[in-house]
């Protein structure tokens, strides 16, 4: 009956017949004979939504024909005869799989199919193109399982210490984390040139321990830069140690996997090609209309409601013209990565193309929710741009078109919120257009408007603080510079007016802890991890109730770091009632220009402060009094004994710095480290430090 099998002799057998119906679309078995139920050990109650492939492997491949395959059945691995055909006539067209064997009445009646099929049926499934991504991997993984005899199969990436799982053939175990020095794979990627293959059975250091494998392979390969190692195991020992055979088995897997894992990188570069706005890294017009796909359909099934914004920036031509196409560029960037961070992880948004921008809402509360978000946009954009000596704000215009309330497919949707931004472009810019509503076009933020920022045009320049310890930057200073819209950027001492009263000096501090959780959030995400320090002028605590509530900053709040000035130490309830309020919503604190004043450390006990940052003047004068260097060491043992850092300002010179280290001090800021610069200038900045690092 089956041609390419061995008969062991056994002259009493019977023959199984059994059936197995699937979904061609869904994959997921819908009927199971009894036959089958017993011959894969399963319970036909329990085969609802099961994938057929768990099965039967190579079902993955739903191809009508006939053909032999080794399966892993209740009784081991068994030769099966599979007819595969199409029912008709479902609205997911069925797949219908007869199957033959035979079942020994005295002991088993065949063998495991030879090693060369094995390997062929391996190599079909790495060239076949219907099999792709994860599950070409995972099903490589199974067939070289039956191939081998073993139980499990994972898939490791080296992760720096780690090895991180990335494939398996059970599913639960995708993204478990191992140390190296504890893995079995240790041994054959330490010995890896191309391929190095691992028989633990003769490491006898990996099958000691509780929970290791009795008996496994691995096989280490590259993927470009890449190091992978491939473990085959069982917790069952073997009747017989591995052989060549298996070892050269296991050397032709590892180079299926590799081709597999070559290939989906190599997928997923086109789809990010396909699918992405190559100047903001945002989704293009094609992602953007597959999500909006797949709301709508959502919305239909829960019967919920799907908005769309369109946005134009305003006036963005005429700037475009001014600084040319590459600041332009470097704007868009910019609007798109504050878009991001201003948006919530469910509110979609892409590029259109020029400075068109769409977000997609999917399932919104109500108008009011749908306002708040064309609000947050719109105060994003009033924060100031930099681009060169440049320094200005910008507006939008935006359109808000509503499904199933404003149109019922999708083609009328966006055709609405086209028309709905541009109803807002008319209106002067700064506006916000909303379909169906009685007064439904409404002003938004206005660039000039005190709640956005402060009156004046102001921006923020970071000072790189140097960790003496490890040599590296570990966080930086926030310093408010107010921006003149002809000469730029002002010095400190120049032209300064900041804002004289009360609730001037609450909105400069609302500007500056926004300014600064936004920037944190930008770096986060970039893969930069930095304090900030900010100095505030009114320490009011509602400033920090609005920081924290602010959903779209997230936890990028709790990587600031709230200056006090020691100027304030005189007035200890105030205080102490403004860090307890902070230190309650997950901030930091720190003290900024001591002078020395061994007074008011008592004062400092009572507070959850984590530095000392020396006043300049200090600083200059211990370098130039030795009686101030007592000072400044005895600063540094009192603060350490309270577990507190000391950072020394001002810091010009390099025989300053060894100086101030000498002292005590744990950490220097100053020109001797970088000067005052924007975001974009010390991001610059750290990735040349980086570099100059790796080179020495």
């Amino acid at each position: 009956m089956i041609e390419r099998t061995v008969e062991l002799g056994y002259p009493r057998a019977e023959p199984i017949a059994a059936h197995l119906i699937f979904g061609l679309r869904t994959g997921t078995i819908s009927f199971l004979d009894a036959a089958a139920a017993e011959l894969f050990g399963v319970r036909e109650s329990t085969v609802g939504g099961r994938l057929a492939t768990g099965l039967i492997p190579e079902l993955v491949d739903p191809t009508p024909r006939s053909f032999t395959a080794a399966v892993r059945t209740a009784v081991g691995v068994v030769a099966l005869d599979l007819d595969v055909s199409r029912l008709s006539g479902d609205a997911d067209e069925a797949i219908l799989v007869a199957i033959r064997t035979e079942r020994s009445l005295e002991g088993p009646v065949r063998a495991e199919p030879a090693r060369e099929e094995r390997l062929e049926s391996l190599w079909s499934l790495v060239v076949r193109r219907g099999v792709a991504g994860s599950d070409q991997v995972r099903t490589i993984l199974r067939e070289a399982l039956v191939g081998l005899g073993l139980e499990h199969a994972v898939v490791g990436r080296v992760d720096g210490a780690d090895i991180v799982v990335a494939f398996a053939s059970r599913e639960e175990d995708v993204g478990g984390r191992v140390p190296l020095t504890r893995s079995p794979a240790r041994a054959a990627l330490d010995g890896a040139g191309t391929f190095a293959v691992l028989d633990a059975r003769r490491e006898p250091g990996f099958v000691a321990g509780a929970g290791v494998p009795r008996c496994s392979l691995t096989a280490a390969f590259r993927v470009g830069d890449e190091r992978y190692a491939a473990t085959f195991a069982s917790r069952a020992p073997r009747n017989a140690p591995f052989g060549d055979a298996d070892w050269r088995y296991v050397e032709d897997v590892a180079e299926a996997l590799a081709r597999a894992i070559e290939r989906m990188a190599s997928d997923a570069r086109f789809e990010r090609l396909a699918y992405s706005d190559s100047l903001t890294s945002l989704p293009n017009r094609f992602a953007l209309m597959a999500k909006l796909d797949e709301a709508l359909a959502e919305s239909d099934r829960v019967g919920g409601r799907t908005a769309v914004f369109f946005l134009d920036v305003d006036g963005f031509k005429s700037f475009n013209d001014t600084v040319g196409h590459r600041g332009g560029d470097s704007v868009l960037a910019e609007i798109a990565a504050r878009l991001r961070s201003t948006l919530r992880r469910e509110e979609y948004v892409g590029r259109l193309g020029g400075d068109e921008f769409a977000v997609i809402v999917p399932q919104f509360a109500d108008a009011a929710e749908l306002a708040k978000i064309a609000q947050r946009i719109a105060e994003e954009l009033t924060f100031p741009f930099a681009y060169d000596a440049y320094r200005f704000s910008l507006s939008a215009s935006i359109g808000v078109a509503v499904y199933p309330d404003d149109a019922r497919d999708r083609e009328t949707l966006l055709a609405m919120a086209d028309d709905a931004m541009y109803s807002a472009k008319a209106g002067g810019g700064s506006h916000v257009r909303f379909l169906g509503r009685e007064d439904p076009l409404v002003a938004l933020l206005p660039r000039d408007a005190p709640s956005a920022r402060p009156a004046e045009q102001y921006a923020l320049f970071y000072q790189p603080i140097l960790d003496v310890s490890g040599d590296s930057v570990t966080a930086v200073e926030a310093l408010v510079r107010q921006v003149d819209p002809v000469r730029g950027p002002l010095a400190p001492d120049c032209g300064w007016s900041i804002a004289r009263d009360l609730a001037g000096q609450r909105d400069l501090d609302r500007f500056v802890l926004r300014e600064a959780a936004r920037q944190s959030r930008i770096w986060q995400r970039a893969g930069i991890s930095l304090w900030i320090d900010v100095n505030l002028a009114a320490y009011d605590p509602a400033a920090i109730d609005e920081l924290v509530a602010d959903e779209t900053l997230g936890d990028d709040v709790r990587r600031l770091r709230i200056e006090i000035a020691a100027a304030r130490l005189g007035r200890p309830d105030e205080l102490e009632a403004f860090v307890a309020h902070g230190a309650a919503s997950g901030l930091a604190f720190c003290l900024d220009g001591f002078d020395g004043s061994l007074a008011s450390l008592p004062a400092l006990g009572a507070l959850p402060i984590e530095a000392i940052k020396l006043d300049r003047e200090l600083v200059e004068s211990a370098l130039a009094n030795p009686a101030m260097l007592a000072v400044v060491q005895g600063t540094a043992l009192v603060a350490r004994s309270l577990g507190w850092r000391v950072v020394a300002k001002g810091v010009e010179t390099h025989e300053q710095q060894r100086t101030l280290v000498g002292l005590g001090c744990d950490a220097i800021q100053g020109y001797v480290v970088a000067k005052p610069m924007t975001a974009a200038d010390l991001g610059a900045w750290l990735a040349d430090r980086h570099r100059i690092e790796r080179q020495a």
